[in-house]
C-alpha cells in the first residue's frame, strides 16, 4: 500500500474496527511505525489480524493527514493541533483530533478518535451500581453545588461528564461548558473552546458564564487555584457546576481543593459529590479461561487467553467507580482539617465502595482479571 490517501483510509477503518481510541504514527530511523491504543494499551498495527504492509513514505502520509486536519504542512519544527471527520462504514461519522510533534527522526502524529459525532452515552450504561447511580442522579437533580469527577488521563472522565450533561439537557435548562478542547458537542448545549493565545482561559470563560444566566456550568478541568475558586463561588451562588480533577481517589480530591487554597468551610458547603473512576479491560467472553486454585470453595477467577475475536484476551472496557457524597460527618472532618487517611476511614464507615472493592467485584464475577485490576488500582 503506497498511496497516502488509501493508507490513511485503511488505518482509520482498522482503528474503528478494533475500537482504538488513538492512532500513533511514529517515524524512526528506518521506517514508519503505526500503533493503535486499544482498550488503553498500545498495540502495534502489524500484530493485529490480517495487516497490510505500510509502504507509503512517512512524509507523504503525514502531509496528507495534516491537510485533512487543516494544519500547516510546511511547519515541521513546531507542534500543531488539528481536527477532521471520517465517514466510515454504514455512513458513521467519526470526529478525530490530530496532534503533531517534531522529533529527531521526523514528525510524529497522534490521532485521537473521539467517537461518532452523534453518539450519546447514558449514565446507566457506564457501569455504576444501582446504589451509585441513585446517588449520582440525586446530586444531578440538585439546583446547585459542585460535582467532581476524578481519575488519571484516559479513565473515562469526559464520557461521564458528557453523560451527565445528556441527562441534564432540556429546553428549560441553560447549560454552558468551557473545555480544552470541545470533544463531543451536544445539541442544545453552549460549548466554549479555551484559547489561551487570545486570552480566553478557564477563569475568563467562567466569569463570562456567570453573566449568561446559566443553570448548569461544566468546566473541562480545574487546573489552577483561580479556576477552583470561581467554580466554588459559582456552585455557592445557585449554579450546578460539573468538573474534573486529577487525583487517585475521591477523598484525595477534597484534600486537593484545600491545597489549591479553598477554605474547608467552602468545600464542605459547595461540594455535593465526588466520584473516582478507572476503565478496566473486559475479558473476552469467548476465550477467557479459569485459573487454577487449590481452594475448591474459592470463587473461580478467570484470566486472558486470546482468540480471533479479541486483542490479547480482552475485548472492550468496563468502568469501576467510587461515589462519595458530601455528608455531615465528612463536612465536619474537613472543618477539623482531617488527614486524607482520616477521610478515607470516614468513607469506609459510610459504606462507600472503593475502587479496589469495585474492581474485586468485577474480578469475582469473571468480567476482568486480577492482573488488569492491579494495573490500575493500588492494593
Amino acid at each position: 500500500m503506497t498511496d497516502p490517501t488509501a493508507t490513511w483510509q485503511y488505518l482509520l477503518a482498522r482503528a474503528c474496527t478494533f475500537r482504538a481510541s488513538d492512532i500513533h504514527i511514529e517515524p524512526n530511523a528506518l521506517s514508519l511505525r503505526c500503533r493503535f491504543r486499544i482498550d488503553g494499551v498500545l498495540v502495534p498495527h502489524d500484530q493485529l489480524a490480517d495487516p497490510l504492509p505500510l509502504l507509503v513514505t512517512r512524509d507523504a502520509l503525514c502531509a496528507h493527514i495534516k491537510v485533512q486536519a487543516g494544519m500547516d504542512i510546511a511547519q515541521r519544527r513546531l507542534p500543531q493541533d488539528g481536527h477532521l471527520t471520517y465517514k466510515g462504514a454504514h455512513n458513521q461519522i467519526w470526529d478525530c483530533r490530530v496532534s503533531s510533534l517534531p522529533t529527531v527522526d521526523g514528525e510524529k502524529l497522534v490521532i485521537r478518535i473521539l467517537g461518532q459525532a452523534t453518539q450519546q452515552n447514558q449514565l446507566a450504561d457506564l457501569g455504576y451500581t444501582s446504589a451509585q447511580l441513585k446517588t449520582l442522579e440525586g446530586a444531578l437533580d440538585a439546583p446547585n453545588g459542585l460535582i467532581l469527577m476524578t481519575g488519571p488521563t484516559g479513565c473515562g472522565k469526559t464520557i461521564s461528564l458528557y453523560s451527565c450533561l445528556q441527562r441534564l439537557n432540556a429546553p428549560t435548562v441553560n447549560i454552558c461548558t468551557v473545555e480544552d478542547p470541545v470533544e463531543m458537542p451536544i445539541s442544545g448545549v453552549q460549548h466554549l473552546q479555551v484559547n489561551e493565545k487570545a486570552g480566553l482561559s478557564f477563569p475568563v470563560a467562567l466569569r463570562a458564564f456567570l453573566r449568561q444566566d446559566p443553570d448548569v456550568i461544566m468546566v473541562g478541568e480545574i487546573r489552577d487555584d483561580l479556576t477552583a475558586t470561581i467554580s466554588i463561588q459559582a456552585a455557592q451562588t445557585g449554579h450546578l457546576v460539573l468538573s474534573t480533577l486529577h487525583t487517585n481517589d475521591a477523598p484525595a480530591a477534597l484534600i486537593r481543593l484545600v491545597h489549591m487554597g479553598i477554605p474547608p468551610i467552602q468545600i464542605a458547603s459547595a461540594v455535593r459529590l465526588v466520584t473516582a473512576q478507572r476503565l478496566l479491560r473486559r475479558l473476552c467472553p469467548r476465550c477467557k479461561q479459569p485459573l487454577s486454585n487449590n481452594d475448591r470453595n474459592a470463587t473461580v477467577r478467570y484470566g486472558p487467553k486470546g482468540c480471533i475475536h479479541c486483542v490479547n484476551g480482552y475485548q472492550g472496557r468496563i468502568g469501576i467507580f467510587e461515589v462519595l457524597p458530601m455528608t455531615p460527618d465528612l463536612s465536619a472532618a474537613l472543618l477539623a482539617h482531617t488527614s486524607l487517611k482520616g477521610l478515607a476511614t470516614i468513607c469506609e464507615d459510610q459504606g462507600v465502595e472503593t475502587l479496589n472493592q469495585s474492581g474485586q467485584r468485577l474480578v469475582e464475577s469473571g468480567l476482568t482479571s486480577i492482573e488488569e485490576l492491579r494495573r490500575h488500582v493500588d492494593f
